[in-house]
């Protein structure tokens, strides 16, 4: 009877980094088998079936991939509801700032003296102090836990078919921080200010979500670009895989917390929504645009398995694995790495497709929303005949 290499009588413990399949433990065992005991007679397949008392490779494939998804399944997460605290008292508030309304998005920072309290001296509605919360949980929670999807709160991003949400921004409340025209005094130079502008809206068809403030369907068309046209847009999004079990599926909650909220309100300061459409949301539900800016997820993950033998010939052999729970998850929020263009939004979808996490006819479909630079016109032309009219 073969007998385990590494483990026959002691528990034996496991760290590795990457993705949790059967693949990456293999190696990592590979190595540990290599090093502790490298004239062992068997190979690391073999090893894995005996510390876990199985007879094949394939029920050893089985029980890792099981294992992992067990691990993904009970992941610890931070509930949506805690990113803003703002439920239990206003109930509709993360649905309405997603919007575009709201606390956030239509306050900028004043001094004047007639607002109710007045202080001397002291300002309100600063961003940095109402929003406070979002660099709390930027800090402490959204590079290191998983956060729970929005979805579970706001129905903007609910069932998105194509695995993609985009924020677009239509203004732009905080100065001194190298985004956008808002400037000091705010009473005079902040209270219409732009976003840095990098795409072109081509048009709104309110019939893409009827539930948008102040529609009821409708369309709104916007020939031309920057003073010629919509003034300054910022849009951006980002895009997960067909395989849930992918960290931008998996970290998806984080990457919108941190688009829509952290980088783009907190760090920036760009507010409102687009007249007819809300200000984030799923892809398809957006104004059609040229592009959008994008934001990816880089994950590290930090797995532990611990093998403990069977002792006396009663207990049965036992395995666990799951996340390290101390340094278990390390994200970073970076450009995305897309197929031809980085920080591009449909060249990040061109990836996933060519990756094989993305069907040729999803990606066909994002390309109705982001449609290329210097296409805008041709595409509200091709729009307004789907809409009874004719161009003369």
């Amino acid at each position: 009877m073969s007998l385990s290499c590494l483990s026959s009588i002691e528990p034996f413990f496991i760290y590795f980094e990457g993705r949790c399949t059967y693949q990456h433990f293999l190696g990592r065992l590979n190595l540990e088998l290599g090093r502790d005991s490298p004239s062992c007679p068997h190979d690391a397949s073999r090893e894995l079936q005996l510390l876990l008392g199985l007879s094949s490779e394939a029920e050893a494939r089985s029980h890792i991939e099981s294992s992992c998804q067990v691990a993904f399944d009970n992941q610890y997460q931070m509930a949506w509801e805690d990113v803003t605290r703002k439920l239990h008292d206003q109930p509709l508030f993360d649905s309405i700032y997603y919007n575009g309304g709201g606390l956030w998005n239509e306050y900028y920072e004043t001094g004047v003296n007639n607002r109710v309290p007045y202080v001397d001296q002291r300002f309100a509605q600063v961003l940095k102090h109402d929003a406070s919360r979002i660099d709390d949980v930027y800090e402490a929670y959204a590079r290191e836990q998983k956060v729970e999807y929005v979805d579970a709160v706001v129905d903007n991003f609910a069932d998105c078919p194509l695995r993609a949400a985009m924020c677009c921004f239509a203004s732009d409340r905080q100065a001194n921080d190298n985004n956008g025209n808002c400037a000091k005094p705010y009473d005079t130079n902040c209270v219409d200010a732009d976003p840095a502008d990098n795409t072109d809206l081509c048009y709104v068809d309110m019939s893409r979500d009827k539930s948008a403030p102040g529609t009821d369907g409708g369309f709104a068309l916007y020939p031309g670009d920057n003073a010629d046209g919509e003034g300054s847009i910022h849009c951006h999004g980002l895009a997960w895989s067909n395989n849930e079990n992918d960290p931008e599926s998996r970290y998806k909650g984080n990457n919108i917390f941190y688009v829509s909220m952290y980088d783009h309100l907190y760090t920036r300061g760009y507010v409102r929504n687009v007249p007819g459409a809300p200000k984030c949301g799923c892809l398809d539900r957006m104004p059609v645009v040229s592009r959008s800016d994008c934001t990816q997820v880089d994950v590290i993950e930090l797995w532990f398995a611990a093998f403990t033998p069977a002792s006396n010939g009663t207990d049965a052999a036992s395995f666990s694995l799951d996340l390290d729970p101390e340094n278990g998850v390390n994200i970073k929020f970076n450009a995305c790495r897309g197929a031809r263009r980085n920080n591009d939004l449909e060249s990040y979808y061109h990836r996933l497709f060519n990756e094989g996490r993305a069907s040729i006819q999803e990606l066909t479909e994002v390309r109705q929303t982001l449609v290329g630079n210097n296409n805008c016109q041709k595409k509200i032309d091709e729009f307004v005949v789907t809409q009874g009219f004719e161009k003369i």
